[in-house]
């Protein structure tokens, strides 16, 4: 059963190569671009850090617990609702959420230093290529609707398109869930970590 659903999972995602590796082309590129801009802009840093105090609010919790509230965020919020849902509205805003996320992460990173960015450096390439996932998906959802011929054969009607896209969704993420889940544990082991 399981070994079933992942086969189906590389079906979707080999049938969709080349829109997942222009997702994948934009959200990076869109990060590398925003540091190289930031580096130029924005000298002096716009804030020094000197040490890495864990928050608070951390102190004291249950990583479990914290690793749980991570990736539900991530695959809730920040998956299906940010990057997703505004592809099914019209195909094109899955990208441009999606590329604004990778400007807000390239932003954020021009001013770290190095021994934070490699910190972040796995959480961000995992989440990334989960939101990416995402982003494909929202594409496919929306032009399942709109223009159902340019993801299908010819003739085929909208309303069965979108189901289509609605199961392919589907399998697109069980491998977002699955990615999260991995940049979670990361996410958690760093933040424990420091």
């Amino acid at each position: 059963m399981v070994v079933r659903v992942l086969k189906s999972c590389v079906e979707v995602l080999s049938r969709r190569g080349k829109l997942f590796a222009a997702m994948n082309m934009l959200y990076f590129a869109s990060i590398f671009v925003v540091v190289l801009l930031a580096q130029f802009l924005f000298q002096p840093m716009l804030y020094e850090i000197t040490f890495v105090e864990v928050p608070e609010v951390l102190v004291g919790v249950d990583w479990p617990l914290m690793l749980v509230g991570i990736f539900l965020f991530n695959l809730a919020l920040s998956g299906f609702l940010v990057v997703t849902l505004p592809g099914l509205v019209f195909f094109p805003l899955s990208a441009a959420t999606l590329a604004y996320r990778a400007s807000l992460w390239g932003l954020l990173l021009s001013q770290l230093p190095t021994p934070l960015l490699l910190a972040v450096l796995p959480t961000l390439m995992l989440e990334g290529e989960a939101y990416v996932f995402a982003g494909v998906a929202g594409v496919v959802l929306g032009l399942s609707w709109l223009k159902p011929e340019w993801i299908y054969e010819p003739g085929v009607s909208r309303s069965e398109a979108f189901k289509r896209a609605l199961r392919e969704c589907g399998h697109l993420y069980i491998v977002v869930a699955i990615v999260l889940l991995a940049a979670a544990i990361v996410e958690t082991a760093t933040i424990v970590s420091l």
